[in-house]
């Protein structure tokens, strides 16, 4: 968080434009949060929205300033919407890491591993995919793409596999993303809160 600002008057209109710029970042911030949220949402988390969400939180910190009183409401409302805004980018922050740990140490992860493991066997040995295989083979050989039927098989098995892997792990993901988002919104009020009182 930057340099707290002093309270704009009429006289001092670089700091009623200063507070324009804070408004508008914490603004543009929980829309591209809300955005890379609905988005993102559906199947596997990438490491693409850890980034975004470290360079939503870097615009906060570079460019929100904290009021200079403590007594008004509208200082409480700009802290309570900084630390909502906060903990938007942090589910960004915190889902690709903890997609990763509920991939690998939680029964979750290992029944999603599973459930992909029956899905890219039931595209094996299912004979109408078979049959499809074939009839796509003949037409990627028309598009100037030649394969055989066992290679187009395989990769649409293997693609089912990845396809149900991350749909289960992403969706496993979501549902525990509330609680980073609640300790990381939490703990920006509160800091915020004090360093107000502080320099109220």
């Amino acid at each position: 968080m930057s340099v707290d600002r002093p309270v704009p008057s009429d006289a001092d209109a670089p700091w009623s434009a200063l507070g324009d710029v804070d408004r508008a970042a914490l603004l543009g911030a929980a829309l591209a949060a809300t955005v890379a949220l609905t988005f993102g949402g559906e199947g596997e988390w990438d490491w693409l929205a850890t980034s975004v969400g470290v360079a939503l939180l870097a615009v906060l910190g570079a460019f929100f300033r904290l009021p200079r009183t403590s007594r008004t409401p509208s200082a409480l409302a700009e802290i309570a919407a900084l630390s909502a805004v906060a903990a938007l980018a942090a589910t960004l922050v915190a889902a690709a890491p903890l997609q990763a740990v509920i991939s690998e140490q939680t029964a979750e992860g290992r029944g999603c591993r599973a459930a992909a493991a029956v899905a890219s066997a039931v595209v094996l040995l299912d004979g109408q995919q078979r049959q499809g295989a074939m009839h796509a083979a003949e037409r990627l050989a028309g598009e100037g793409h030649p394969a055989t039927p066992q290679e187009v098989h395989a990769l649409a098995a293997e693609h089912q596999h990845r396809t149900v892997l991350g749909a289960c792990l992403g969706a496993a993901t979501s549902r525990v993303l509330w609680a980073p988002a609640l300790i990381f919104g939490s703990a920006v009020f509160a800091v915020a809160w004090w360093r107000l009182r502080r320099t109220a």
